[in-house]
């Protein structure tokens, strides 16, 4: 059964629906979320929505836990994150999206499934992470604020620790071509970043952003999906 990881998807719902109908999971396949569903485009409850209506239909749905949704948790306890999330981080757009005014007004169930969203997720040959990995701790998965903040690591990589898993991430935006060529290069670095900033397009596409990613794991193919406004 094909398992498909997809990158940071940022409320772009129509973008998604449009990727899903291209890859079309069936029951008994496996989506894998990277992480950050959520903020700065304009559905992000239709995106949690679509997730859990996969879950419904028979498919293995994981979300992981972006930075983005912990920005969400954050802002109801303190007021410099809340801040934070709503002047820099596109909460706005999220509180829009579900149609109140602040972050309590969320509805509980929606809150509960952010705080339950895992920090990392290994199935076979993969290790799934948002951001990426502090290889200096002794244990790389322990460093949580790593897995959901980091850049800039791919020279850390403690190939011994990893094994034979490839590591997948989102969080910073690269150009396709970037990409592409880590997927050319994938057995030998053993890396793979699937957020294309597909968010950005309408600002930031002539750079080589705005795609949404997809991942599938068994025929190891890179589903490119533009972004629909």
């Amino acid at each position: 059964m094909p398992t498909y990881f997809i990158g940071d998807v940022h409320g772009c719902r129509r973008t998604l629906e449009a990727l899903l109908k291209r890859l079309r999971p069936k029951a008994g396949d496996s989506v894998v979320f990277m992480g950050d569903l959520v903020d700065r485009g304009p559905d992000s409850k239709g995106v949690v929505d679509i997730a859990w209506q996969l879950q419904a239909s028979g498919i293995q749905t994981v979300c992981l836990r972006g930075n983005h949704e912990q920005m969400i948790l954050d802002a109801l306890e303190d007021r410099y994150c809340r801040e934070n999330w709503l002047e820099l981080n596109g909460g706005p757009q999220t509180l829009e999206s579900f149609g109140v005014s602040k972050p309590e007004d969320i509805p509980q169930k929606y809150m509960e499934f952010f705080q339950a969203m895992p920090l990392w997720y290994e199935t076979e040959g993969y290790l799934c992470v948002h951001a990426g990995v502090n290889f200096y701790f002794p244990d790389p998965l322990e460093d949580t604020i790593s897995l959901l903040w980091a850049r800039r690591w791919y020279g850390d990589i403690n190939y011994e620790w990893l094994g034979n898993r490839i590591l997948l991430h989102g969080h910073t935006p690269m150009p396709l071509e970037t990409i592409e060529q880590q997927l050319q290069r994938l057995d030998q670095q053993r890396y793979l970043n699937l957020d294309n900033g597909c968010v950005y397009a309408p600002t930031h596409g002539d750079k080589g952003l705005g795609h949404l990613l997809a991942f599938q794991a068994d025929t190891r193919q890179l589903h490119v999906q533009p972004f629909v406004g």
